[in-house]
């Protein structure tokens, strides 16, 4: 465990949104092992194997999750190995003036969130519908049959 002390200045709202991410289970893990032991203003000096030790999982599990926060925009894709730069609106700072400084400079990169920050989470990504031509209503949405209709009598194999 690092001895330093751990940012205590996070951005609320960007919290609130993280959920749209739809991160898998092991990538939340990696990223609040990463958020535990990052310096003011998002650099975490760690190893995969590392986090990997930590979390009781295989390095290649750990760089797959740190792939998906990567694609997500969660994590920097420029770093050097053994460093990790978590996005400026989800790390950690000082306090508010911290924060409002560090973002207002100009040799601050910000670079794209890739998920939805609006108010309404989109369907988790192990949905097995989500992407697909699955269709909840297939016939268009037509009436159900007329109570009096004559159905099959149903019989009992055996």
């Amino acid at each position: 465990m690092s001895t330093a002390p751990v940012p205590g200045f996070h951005n609320p709202e960007i919290f609130e949104v993280l959920p749209n991410a739809c991160l898998s289970p092991t990538a939340r893990d990696v990223f609040d092992v990463l958020t535990a032991r990052q310096e003011a203003g998002g650099l975490v000096r760690i190893r995969q194997q590392d986090i990997a030790e930590r979390l009781g999982l295989t390095q290649s599990v750990v760089s797959r999750a740190i792939g998906q926060l990567r694609d997500k925009g969660i994590i920097s894709e420029r770093q050097r190995k053994g460093t990790v730069l978590i996005h400026p609106l989800l790390a950690g700072y000082e306090s508010l003036a911290h924060m409002a400084n560090h973002l207002k400079d100009p040799s601050t990169f910000l670079w794209p969130l890739n998920f939805p920050t609006g108010d309404i989470r989109p369907p988790r990504v192990r949905d097995a519908r989500t992407g697909t031509d699955f269709d909840p209503d297939p016939d268009g949405g037509e009436d159900a049959p007329a109570p009096d209709e004559v159905r099959p009598t149903l019989r009992l194999a055996g």
